[in-house]
């Protein structure tokens, strides 16, 4: 049997991130525990502490917590939800005053099980850690005290004054570079939040940061659920805790390694995913039509009649290609990628005409095998079959653009945007490309066009700054970098620190 998780969204809240309505949801704050615990995490201490310049929060208690902890904005919250636990009567777990830090505690009785709340609230978003030590969470909030002194000698005038004044450090030494163009093998940077939606990884999903300790792995996926908006199944048989750190990382790479760790695997189509074990084996439908009506209908039996002709006139070829792709697809899910392309090349020989798997093997080529000119041949198959295949027309520009191949290059990043509602993929790959061929009044064109579809992204603002900037529009530049700063996104802390000097050299100049 399968369990289905279906929670449900207002309409328009789907991207709640986007829309502002809890700003950054960066995980659920509904949140279940798994296995009861038979006696009461008695919690006798807040405490806090200044270690150079990070600040470091301890919650003391009488047991070993289970517990997670998860981020919000506006304002800036660390969230610590603790099972099974209870505060020390006749203690005060307020903060020092001048920590700029305020906790606020909560006892959530109608939870299953039931938790104490701590939340802690911050003057703006940090970088943190945390970590257990015996019965004590710690979390660890990167550059506290450093940035406090900062914020403090900027003060409350007006960040745009003197924005004309261009710093003096190279942005190219400074700025996280979004490279979709780079070679695949080419080491990342520090700071690769903002990479994920243009190197094509495959990892291009909201960030989350999260810290699990011996939670229920249903429980698990369904707060996976709320934060990628996709229907979970899963799999009845799958069962156990999970404990798990991870910090700014995109849910499906969380959800990747989740499944690597407890040996499952996924199927995913019509925004759903199916959870279970790597020994089974799962079917999807063939045809949605089943599940439309059961009522008597003569034009329902025809089409019927027709499906079932249609299937008992399939050409063995073609049968036999749909053997090989299932094949190919096992050995993807081993990861014996080489494989899963020799099979799904075989299949496209017998069954020529299917641009989709084309399209899979360009992707396949581009992102993992890194053979750029086979990853073109199969594009441009897939878009002599369909050619208004936008996806295959951008593996195609990528593929050039790699090879150096410009003018090819242009010519299909054009093709990938011709359709009413590009891609965001698509329009910041372009953006990115004009950008490195000194195009920047056609990649900022192009970067104001994503924002008016797709809302304005950390990724879009910052390629928009760096634009302005090599352009040479030092003025306009400085203004972008501090609309990210209030924009509510989470800023990796090497982007945070070069926006605040620029800012406030700014200021001083």
């Amino acid at each position: 049997m399968l369990h289905f998780i279906s929670l449900s969204r207002k309409t328009g809240a789907k991207r709640c991130i986007r829309l502002g309505i809890l700003a950054v949801i960066l995980f659920s704050c509904a949140t279940s525990f798994g296995a009861e615990t038979t006696k009461k995490n008695v919690i006798g201490a807040v405490t806090l502490q200044h270690v150079g310049n990070n600040v470091e929060l301890s919650i003391s208690g009488s047991t070993e917590p289970t517990y997670t902890i998860y981020e919000l904005f506006k304002p800036s919250r660390i969230v610590v939800d603790i099972a099974e636990s209870e505060l020390e009567t006749n203690k005060s777990f307020a903060l020092p005053a001048d920590s700029k830090i305020q906790l606020k505690t909560e006892s959530i009785q109608n939870g299953n099980p039931p938790v104490t709340r701590f939340e802690f609230a911050l003057p703006h978003s940090y970088a943190f850690t945390t970590k257990q030590d015996k019965n004590n969470i710690i979390i660890s909030i990167a550059n506290f005290t450093q940035s406090e002194k900062q914020n403090t000698s900027i003060g409350s005038a007006d960040l745009s004054a003197g924005a004309d004044k261009a710093t003096s450090k190279s942005i190219d030494k400074q700025l996280p570079q979004i490279n979709p163009l780079a070679p695949v093998d080419e080491a990342p940077t520090a700071a690769t939040a903002m990479e994920e939606n243009f190197n094509f990884s495959g990892y291009n999903k909201e960030h989350i940061t999260v810290d699990f300790y011996k939670i229920d792995l249903h429980n698990v996926f369904r707060l996976l659920r709320e934060v990628s908006g996709v229907n979970i199944v899963v799999d009845e048989s799958v069962a156990g805790s999970l404990t798990l750190a991870l910090n700014d990382v995109p849910w499906d790479f969380a959800l990747d390694i989740i499944l690597n760790l407890k040996n499952l695997q996924k199927e995913e189509r019509f925004n759903t995913i199916v959870i279970h074990p790597k020994s089974k084996v799962f079917d999807w439908p063939e045809r949605a039509v089943d599940n439309l009506s059961f009522e008597a209908d003569e034009n329902v039996a025809t089409e019927e009649s027709l499906v079932i002709q249609q299937q008992q006139n399939v050409s063995p070829v073609i049968v036999e290609a749909k053997k090989l792709i299932a094949k190919g697809r096992h050995a993807e899910q081993k990861g014996n990628i080489e494989t899963a392309a020799g099979l799904y090349e075989q299949a496209l020989k017998k069954w020529p005409k299917n641009g989709r798997l084309a399209n899979k093997l360009a992707a396949i080529y581009l992102v993992q095998l890194r053979q750029n000119a086979k990853a073109a041949y199969f594009a441009d198959k897939a878009l002599k079959i369909d050619n208004k295949n936008t996806s295959a027309a951008l593996n195609a520009a990528i593929a050039h653009a790699n090879m150096k191949e410009n003018v090819l290059a242009q010519q299909y990043f054009d093709q990938s945007i011709n359709t009413g509602k590009p891609s965001s993929a698509a329009l910041l790959s372009y953006a990115a490309f004009s950008e490195q061929s000194s195009q920047y009044e056609a990649a900022i064109k192009l970067l104001l066009k994503h924002d008016q579809i797709y809302g304005q992204t950390l990724e879009s603002m910052i390629a928009r700054a760096r634009t302005l900037d090599k352009k040479g529009d030092k003025s306009q530049a400085t203004r972008v970098y501090q609309a990210i700063m209030l924009a509510g996104f989470r800023v990796p802390p090497d982007l945070r620190k070069f926006i605040t000097e620029r800012t406030h050299s700014s200021q001083i100049k």
